[in-house]
């Protein structure tokens, strides 16, 4: 099962009769291993089914955007914006290339989530083995398996599924295995792919250090003496987070093999980074790259000394909670080791929850995705020693408080997303429409690439962090000068546009579909007599009149309309002659391919995920 080797056999009894044997529990029982198969069997199922049903977020299709640029020859950074590393794309894109065009992309994409789920929970279970007995180990796994907003996070396709199944390995490497140099270069090569798949990484190393800091000052005053230089030298490697709590558990640090051990470490971050950068360079974009990824994803308030002093004080506020949590560690009656450890995973979920919530600009809930897991690791075998705890003296088998854990777990996935309902349809059906509306050199405007295969007209696209730099004037608002300029004939949500780029799209695009606007606009709305109307075109392209009642005649600019028609930029008059209702100018090709500016079209609820 993967038992570390600093704590020995004598040292492996104590922690498994203390926290598991002497209730009777501490093996798996047949019972318990029917009933994981049972669930983890529940939990593909669920997944599988809620990859094809659970509502898409507008996060999912933007990598795939990036991807479809990748395939085409294009490259990130310079041809098409993106503010994440570039390796889950580059991971997924082979298998993007595989699935071809199609509409529903985002759903056989997140069975590929599945695997990286897996690893997750394969990680808890392993660092919860090296710890605890095999059944609190396998129980803890089935319930951070299940806890609700990270089953369902994880659902979705996007890169914080690989950041956290990259970043519960780097845990694993630390606590379930010696102190050696080699183990040190290994966890620095899956730190710096943690990076390499998001820069959100720099949350997780800062709590990662303070927490190896955390647990030294703990043996401190648990009466481990640590002469002050090597504290010191301590504390610089665990700010590399390359040290594990087990190296202090006989209180002896070695300066030469911790230098070795943080210049691996160190070594390993910078060959995965170093990789990935060069090769930007190399191809001319390493500007770029270092825009779209660090300069663009740092708020302005970030600099601001009231918002810095106001969330300092809200994290030194919670320090007491992780304190007190140390101290409730310490009093257990275990071994150096076990508590080192048990410190050490703590302190990384609570001081990654607390800078979170206190120093985070944007308090997004995929960001708290790695949180669960390892929070799990402290609280499931906690709730398993009470359960024993309260079940010992009674005939209740020890696993029917946990299995009704897990079932209530279940119950809140499928309240806050049923497996049977299809969420999906809205989106899906907007990216077929898409496609059927335009061919691959078409520019279709989107806020995040939503519509995946086509290109957009600008360059950034409208997440929370670009419209912030808009409304600061970081960056050029120039939607409206893009739109005309690449003659942009189809417009997908415009939710997140600002809102003078919205009168113009109002005024120059009519509705056709769920989300979709297409160029034109009213030229009589039905009231009027039969008279010359004059209009202005801003963006040319070729358009076509229609009415209401079907039927229509007239002059188009003094010569009979008798179809679409090339129009310029310009002021432009009909003279209508036949036909009942409403008219309207529209992009040619939407009414060539079976659409109308007078279908009834379902209503737009705009959602938290969007």
């Amino acid at each position: 099962m993967g038992r570390a080797r600093p704590l020995g056999r004598a040292a492996t009894r104590n922690i498994r009769l203390t926290f598991s044997d002497h209730h009777g529990e501490g093996e798996l029982s047949k019972a318990d291993a029917l009933l994981a198969m049972f669930f983890f069997s529940i939990a593909l199922i669920l997944r599988v089914l809620l990859a094809y049903h659970f509502r898409i977020d507008s996060d999912e299709p933007q990598p795939l955007h990036v991807m479809c640029a990748w395939t085409r020859g294009l490259l990130p950074y310079r041809d098409v914006f993106d503010n994440h590393m570039p390796v889950f794309q580059a991971l997924s894109a082979p298998l993007f290339y595989i699935l071809g065009v199609r509409a529903d992309i985002v759903l056989p994409m997140r069975l590929a989530m599945i695997p990286l789920f897996a690893a997750t929970i394969w990680c808890v279970w392993k660092i919860s083995a090296s710890i605890f007995s095999p059944r609190i180990a396998l129980w803890t796994a089935l319930l951070a398996a299940f806890i609700p907003p990270f089953f369902l996070t994880s659902v979705e396709y996007r890169h914080d599924d690989l950041w956290t199944a990259v970043w519960l390995m780097v845990l694993t490497v630390l606590v379930t295995g010696r102190a050696t140099v080699g183990r040190a270069f290994i966890a620095g090569l899956l730190l710096g792919l943690t990076f390499a798949v998001s820069m959100k990484t720099s949350l997780m190393a800062l709590s990662l250090g303070l927490a190896c800091i955390g647990a030294v000052v703990a043996q401190r005053f648990a009466g481990c003496r640590i002469e002050a230089k090597r504290l010191i030298l301590s504390a610089v490697a665990a700010l590399l987070g390359i040290v594990t709590i087990q190296r202090f558990a006989g209180c002896r640090i070695e300066a030469k093999r911790l230098t070795l051990s943080a210049a691996a470490a160190l070594l390993g971050i910078v060959t995965i980074l170093g990789i990935i950068v060069l090769f930007f360079v190399i191809h001319g974009v390493g500007r770029q790259m270092f825009s779209c990824v660090i300069s663009h994803n740092i708020l302005p308030r970030v600099t601001d000394r009231l918002w810095l002093m106001k969330s300092a004080t809200r994290w030194l506020a919670l320090l007491p909670i992780e304190f007190f949590g140390v101290w409730l560690i310490w009093r257990w009656r275990e071994t150096i080791a076990l508590r080192s450890r048990l410190t050490l995973i703590f302190l990384v979920a609570a001081f990654y929850y607390s800078t979170f919530l206190s120093l985070w600009p944007l308090r997004e809930p995929q960001t708290r995705l790695p949180f669960y897991p390892v929070m799990a690791i402290i609280l499931a075998p906690s709730l398993l020693w009470f359960a024993d705890s309260l079940l010992k003296r009674t005939r209740v088998f020890s696993f029917i408080l946990p299995a009704l854990i897990v079932a209530a777990e279940i119950a809140l996935i499928a309240r806050g997303g049923s497996p049977f309902a299809n969420k999906t349809t809205g989106k899906i059906g907007l990216i077929a429409n898409v496609l059927k509306l335009t061919d691959e050199s078409d520019y279709v405007m989107d806020s995040k690439g939503e519509t995946i295969y086509r290109r957009r007209p600008i360059y950034y696209m409208l997440d929370r962090i670009t419209r912030r730099r808009m409304q600061r004037h970081m960056i050029r608002d120039d939607i409206t000068e893009r739109l005309i300029e690449t003659r942009t004939a189809l417009i997908a949500t415009i939710s997140r546009v600002p809102r003078h780029d919205v009168a113009f799209i109002t005024d120059n695009y009519l509705p056709i579909a769920f989300r979709l606007r297409v160029l034109g606009k009213t030229v009589r709305s039905g009231d009027e007599q039969w008279e010359s109307t004059r209009f202005e075109v801003v963006v040319p392209g070729r358009y076509t009149v229609v009415c209401e009642s079907g039927k229509i005649a007239g002059l188009l600019d003094g010569t009979e309309f008798d179809g679409p028609r090339e129009l310029t930029a310009g002021s432009h008059t009909f003279q209508q002659t036949a036909g009942v209702g409403r008219t309207m100018l529209i992009w040619a090709r939407a009414i060539e391919r079976g659409y109308s500016p007078f279908a009834a079209i379902e209503p737009d609820k705009m959602t938290q995920q969007d």
